[in-house]
């Protein structure tokens, strides 16, 4: 597994025949410790919501549907994690296969699921960073986010290359546009959290 921080484009090469429970299990792991993130800061956000429902509602049918929103924000970053999976590596065929890519969508996707290992790896600065600031936007969280996107980049890429067969000029063009959409979608979800 080091090789894949040290040499993605041998690590890919090598590994055809990755089993796809490995990469479910990368996939599951990224989403739980995205729902650790929001549970570090559950009651900041059940305060905020709390807040602004009782403006429109009794203050008991408020708490009822601040737990029900608390739950589903636990949630959803698991479930996200799997659709965002599914969703990129769609995307990703789709568009290598405009660049002449080929190769089958099962390896595509269990390959894809390595992009998830930089979120993997700088949990702990992030969690830490969102554990001291009580605060899920700032400009420590953008930094590390940056530097988290731009390291799956370089997975995809190589990633791409291999279950797509193409050369990494074309596999890293199959790769911007698809992480590019996926940040805006980030960008957006940020900008309308419930807080």
């Amino acid at each position: 597994m080091l090789k894949l921080l040290t040499n993605p484009d041998e690590f890919f090469r090598e590994r055809k025949d990755i089993h796809f429970a490995i990469s479910l299990v990368i996939v599951l792991i990224s989403g739980i410790f995205g729902a650790l993130i929001i549970y570090a800061n559950i009651d900041i956000l059940e305060e905020a919501m709390l807040k602004q429902l009782m403006e429109k509602m009794p203050k008991e049918q408020a708490r009822a549907v601040v737990e029900m929103i608390k739950y589903t924000l636990l949630m959803s970053p698991i479930i996200g994690a799997f659709v965002n999976w599914l969703f990129l590596t769609i995307l990703i065929y789709g568009i290598s296969a405009l660049f002449g890519g080929h190769g089958d969508l099962t390896t595509t996707l269990k390959f894809t699921a390595f992009g998830y290992i930089p979120n993997i790896i700088l949990f702990p600065i992030t969690f830490s960073i969102v554990y001291m600031t009580q605060e899920l936007i700032n400009i420590p969280l953008m930094i590390v986010g940056f530097a988290s996107t731009v390291w799956q980049f370089v997975i995809l890429t190589f990633a791409i290359k291999h279950a797509r067969n193409l050369d990494t000029i074309r596999a890293a063009a199959s790769v911007v546009i698809p992480v590019v959409i996926l940040m805006i979608f980030g960008l957006i979800g940020k900008i309308f959290r419930p807080m």
